[in-house]
């Protein structure tokens, strides 16, 4: 099992372990009670994951598409608080093949785990055996304390990232972001484009994701706009400066008969050479629907009524906040 973590082999360490898309509400409660037991135990607070998406690996028919990158995922867990260190297993068929018996014994035999938290529908292993009464055993006979949380709740459903997938790829960012604790977020290096946007009067970043990152429905949203110091997600969180409200496109421009399904950012009030610069998205409203106009000044003056609208919606956010 390879892996990847900044900690030594003998710090006492309570983990949890998951894929935990979208670090969403639930994952966050999870992740308080982490914490909590760490501190009980005197040991650091570790999340567990995986690169690639274990479904990349246990079901390669399906494109995956998840709503945070790696390095989205590790960024905002750190930023609640309460993770102090990450250990990033190298999932491969391997890995996947492992019984729940033997995933522990190597995660066991490489660190010093003195507890664990997980869902209470949590499972590992091969055939998903290792549920959380196995792990409740196998804890009592190596000295681990085995904690399960019963994931948030919201509106009598439960808060779940598949759930949160759907709202996403349905442009419902409000409520997705309700359920996030968090807006949702795309991130990119600003690349050359047609320069449309340009010739209309708004210029727009054109963002290239992540491939498997998973967009918003087509159409137009208010959003926040971060241009990151460093190239690439690799950032701390840390250099991502100033913030820029901004008015965002996704889709395939119908009006100009395009074809390859495009994010394009136009900052509002600044003008900005972005060009090979990492910026990260931050999707607040939809506004509408993708749809063709008849003609240029048509597309322009739905263009300067979006901006007022987004301009409107995101300084009420930023008073209310």
């Amino acid at each position: 099992m390879n892996y990847t973590t900044t900690l030594t082999n003998s710090e006492p360490i309570v983990v949890t372990i998951g894929n935990f898309d979208g670090i969403h509400r639930g994952h966050r409660h999870l992740l308080q009670r982490l914490h909590s037991l760490a501190e009980q135990l005197h040991s650091k607070p570790v999340l567990v994951t995986f690169t690639p998406h274990v479904l990349m690996v246990l079901r390669p028919d399906i494109y995956v598409q998840y709503l945070t990158t790696l390095e989205e995922k590790l960024q905002i867990a750190h930023q609640t608080g309460y993770i102090q260190d990450t250990i990033v297993i190298n999932f491969t068929p391997e890995v996947a093949a492992l019984s729940a018996e033997d995933f522990m014994d190597q995660l066991c035999q490489r660190f010093q785990i003195r507890g664990m938290v997980v869902g209470s529908n949590f499972s590992l292993g091969h055939n998903r055996t290792g549920n959380v009464a196995f792990l409740q055993a196998y804890g009592q006979r190596h000295g681990i304390e085995v904690q399960s949380v019963a994931l948030e709740e919201a509106g009598q459903e439960r808060i779940s990232s598949t759930r949160i997938r759907t709202l996403v790829s349905e442009g419902q960012v409000e409520e997705a972001n309700r359920l996030l604790g968090h807006p949702v977020q795309v991130g990119g290096i600003v690349v050359h484009g047609d320069q449309r946007g340009r010739v209309l009067g708004f210029p727009t970043a054109n963002v290239r994701p992540d491939p498997h990152k998973l967009l918003p429905a087509n159409g137009v949203y208010a959003a926040r706009v971060f241009i990151s110091k460093q190239e690439g997600p690799e950032s701390d969180g840390q250099a991502i400066s100033p913030v820029y409200n901004g008015v965002v496109n996704i889709g395939i421009r119908p009006t100009f008969n395009g074809k390859e399904r495009l994010v394009e950012a136009h900052l509002l009030d600044a003008k900005l050479d972005l060009y090979d610069a990492y910026i990260v998205i931050e999707f607040i409203a939809r506004l509408r629907g993708e749809q063709r106009f008849p003609g240029i000044e048509a597309l322009k003056a739905q263009i300067e009524a979006d901006s007022q609208q987004a301009r409107h919606i995101l300084t009420l956010r930023s008073v209310s906040n």
